[in-house]
């Protein structure tokens, strides 16, 4: 069993482009990404750009579609607030090219994530073998990433990633609600 220990840019860089599968559990209503500014405040104006179209965005989303068209799997629930909030209506929004990059996303109500045992904290699953949690400033900016590994440690993360998507309601789901 490993010790908890935070890693920096690179190696969590590392550690996404590695891992065959990979599982992000979303509970903040607003991430606070540099890239994404620009973008998201064109979508509050009422002129959102496709993000098929955005370099930053078509560059993640290339890189989905080569990890499906390699049989590697990305997928995330992401816990709505109730209504959702206006970061959450972009993500919604942009759900559409996510899933035809080959990308998973499913939607949780945070009563019924609470209900659920769910954490109230960002993190990611990868290879069912390690988890990195993030933390986060009040303002949605990352303050931190810790490596956890060891089958003691993950099985916690593995049955929270289960109850999640056993749980969620598909992206398409909500966006034709």
């Amino acid at each position: 069993m490993s010790t908890p220990r935070p890693i920096g840019d690179g190696e969590y860089g590392d550690l996404l482009d590695r891992a065959v599968t990979a599982f992000r559990y979303e509970a903040r209503d607003l991430y606070a990404i540099g890239e994404e500014h620009d973008d998201y405040v064109k979508f509050l104006q009422g002129i959102p750009r496709m993000p098929d179209q955005v370099g930053w965005w078509k560059q993640y989303l290339d890189q989905v579609a080569g990890r499906a068209r390699q049989g590697r799997t990305r997928s995330r629930v992401r816990v709505l607030a109730e209504p959702p909030t206006d970061y959450q209506r972009w993500l919604l929004w942009a759900d559409p090219w996510y899933a035809a990059a080959g990308e998973t996303i499913g939607y949780l109500g945070r009563r019924k994530a609470y209900e659920l045992g769910l954490p109230d904290a960002d993190w990611w699953l990868l290879d069912d073998e390690r988890a990195v949690i993030l933390a986060f400033d009040d303002d949605g900016h990352i303050e931190q990433r810790t490596l956890v590994a060891g089958p003691g440690l993950i099985a916690k993360y593995r049955l929270w990633r289960d109850l999640a998507v056993r749980f969620s309601v598909p992206a398409a789901q909500i966006a034709a609600a």
